[in-house]
């Protein structure tokens, strides 16, 4: 056991903080360096320089030597900046504070200050904080006295980092075990630091002309999309209308408890699997709510990066800003990226990886076999009766559409009533195929209703690698969030493990996109290097479901001067692009 960092099996222990500046899609400038010896107590500064002439670190990153950081990425996008290799040992503070208040609302936030006082730890002032955080984010010039202040401040966050490990380690990371699975999410953040790096190649000439054009191009999008439907005037969306379409034209549609119509995009997204009428529909609300194509992060190389955001969801997941990043507006967005010349991208995702995992914990026999087909949803479409065996998603893609959508909400506790809603199947119907779904797999609702149970009882639920969850003392959680929670935290984790294995290897990982990765690589070595990535993603699917288990991996491939194509954004993209011709001056 680990009473103290004195107990800690290394021979030197490290924390080092960087202050730098840049705007989000550029890549940062550093400005200077503090570093901490635990071991003698000293402290090094280096300023901007100092280090820019420097090929490695001033310090021991070797296998006897400890980093210690909070929000490590930081760190290690100046590493990339300056050229130097990743330490073999990292500890990030902020992900073992986000791990082990996972659940919880600390709450002075989950930022440095936020877990100094959580510990009741003094540090700098946030108003002093923000003060010289815009002095540094000026980019200088700086006097001298201006330099020392932000010295002054720099190390300030290495000597807090001092008494916030050894509450950590007295209360967190007390046993080898703990450690070494605190140091695997450390190394995730060198990874996260490598594809924020990357970026993604966005065709800026093409992003120019739509921002110089959006407001007309939107007026004439809703113009030709609303032939069908009548529920616009000008740009605003009408409930009554569009309340007299769903009537004339006999369209369920869930409501909420008050009476009024579900107008969630949730909703019009699950409507429009099933209900193809209303796919246009909802692909002209969600390109509508993109106000401001400014707002995506593209630096002067034409790349777009902004902060991945690694475990900010409470399943582990990443959750970039959905304005910032390429992939979080519509799907038809996607088509601004481009690779350059003599370039390729390669999308890159795990099938059915949700699936695969409850198969996998569960130990779901039945589960699994049908996860091995390659096709769980129609797998249980025939089970369920509702397509004949030897069906395919070329043959009956209704039905499979209908069954993913029911085997995928299952997890998440859907009930039939919210099955009929999300389906616009009748409620009978959804009940029956949430019995028969229940009795196919048995042993998987054993498990998960272990956890639902585990979880509400206030015991902490915890993945493989041992990233947690915990409610709060007084919180009234929702079983549903117990639910899922597993599937998705392990996926986070075996997505975490895949960017670690392909970013050490070298491979060019623009993004991590939910269960998937985008690749980047001269046309000449792609279709080998989507070899090597897809080898480093079946491998990390078997070291978290188990030997012998593992997702299978399928991958689409661009070459330029072809563009990314999400296949659901292929419509829209085509009409916005004619609409373009026609509005430019």
């Amino acid at each position: 056991m680990y009473r103290s960092t004195n107990d800690l099996p290394f021979k030197e222990i490290f924390t080092v903080d960087f202050e730098f500046y840049g705007e989000e899609g550029e890549i940062k400038t550093p400005v200077c360096m503090a570093v901490r010896d635990l071991k003698s107590g000293t402290v090094c500064r280096y300023w901007q320089d100092e280090l820019l002439n420097m090929e490695e670190p001033p310090f021991d990153t070797g296998v006897k030597s400890l980093f210690v950081a909070y929000y490590a990425s930081a760190e290690f996008s100046m590493f990339k900046v300056l050229g130097w290799k990743p330490p073999a040992n990292i500890l990030d503070l902020f992900t073992e504070f986000v791990c082990n208040t996972n659940g919880q609302e600390p709450k002075f936030g989950r930022g440095l200050v936020g877990a100094l006082k959580y510990f009741n730890l003094s540090s700098i002032g946030a108003e002093e904080k923000d003060q010289t955080r815009r002095l540094i984010l000026s980019r200088g010039p700086w006097s001298q006295k201006q330099k020392i202040d932000i010295l002054d401040y720099c190390q300030t966050d290495v000597d807090v980092l001092v008494p916030l490990l050894e509450a950590m380690v007295a209360r967190w990371i007390n046993s080898p075990n703990e450690l070494g699975r605190a140091q695997l999410r450390g190394r995730y953040m060198t990874a996260v630091a490598a594809m924020e790096y990357n970026g993604v190649p966005i065709d800026v000439p093409l992003l120019t002309l739509l921002q110089a054009n959006w407001s007309k191009i939107q007026l004439k999008l809703v113009e030709e999309v609303d032939r069908s439907y009548g529920v616009y005037e000008g740009k605003t969306f009408k409930v009554k209308k569009f309340e007299a379409y769903l009537a004339k034209n006999s369209i369920a549609w869930p409501r909420l408890e008050s009476g009024k119509l579900n107008l969630k995009r949730e909703t019009f997204s699950d409507r429009s699997k099933t209900e193809p009428r209303i796919a246009p529909l909802h692909a002209l609300r969600k390109t509508l709510s993109v106000l401001n194509l400014n707002n995506l992060a593209v630096g002067p190389d034409e790349r777009n990066r902004c902060m991945i955001s690694a475990f900010k969801a409470k399943t582990g997941r990443n959750q970039p800003s959905n304005s910032q990043f390429i992939f979080g507006p519509a799907k038809w967005f996607r088509g601004l990226i481009k690779p350059v010349e003599g370039n390729s991208i390669a999308y890159l995702d795990w099938n059915s990886q949700e699936i695969a995992v409850a198969a996998a914990l569960s130990g779901d026999e039945k589960m699994w076999t049908d996860y091995a087909t390659g096709d769980p949803y129609i797998s249980f479409a025939i089970q369920a009766g509702l397509a004949p065996i030897g069906a395919n998603k070329l043959t009956h893609p209704y039905e499979r559409s209908l069954c993913k959508q029911i085997v995928l909400g299952t997890q998440y506790g859907m009930s039939a009533r919210g099955m009929a809603d999300r389906t616009g199947i009748h409620i009978i119907e959804a009940q029956e195929l949430l019995q028969k779904h229940g009795e196919t797999y048995r042993a998987f609702w054993t498990w998960a209703k272990q956890n639902v149970n585990t979880g509400l009882a206030g015991f902490p639920l915890s993945t493989k690698f041992g990233w947690r969850m915990c409610v709060g003392a007084g919180s009234k959680p929702k079983p549903n969030t117990f639910l899922n929670w597993p599937m998705q935290a392990h996926g986070a984790e075996m997505l975490r493990f895949a960017c670690c294995l392909a970013t050490e290897a070298g491979l060019k990982v623009c993004a991590p996109i939910h269960d998937a990765l985008l690749l980047e690589a001269p046309t000449s070595e792609i279709t080998e290097q989507i070899a090597r990535l897809s080898g480093h993603m079946r491998e990390a699917s078997e070291f978290i479901l188990g030997t012998g288990k593992f997702c299978g991996v399928e991958a689409e491939v661009f070459h330029y001067p072809d563009r990314y194509m999400d296949e659901n954004g292929k419509d829209m993209w085509g009409q916005i692009m004619r609409l373009l011709e026609e509005v430019q001056p």
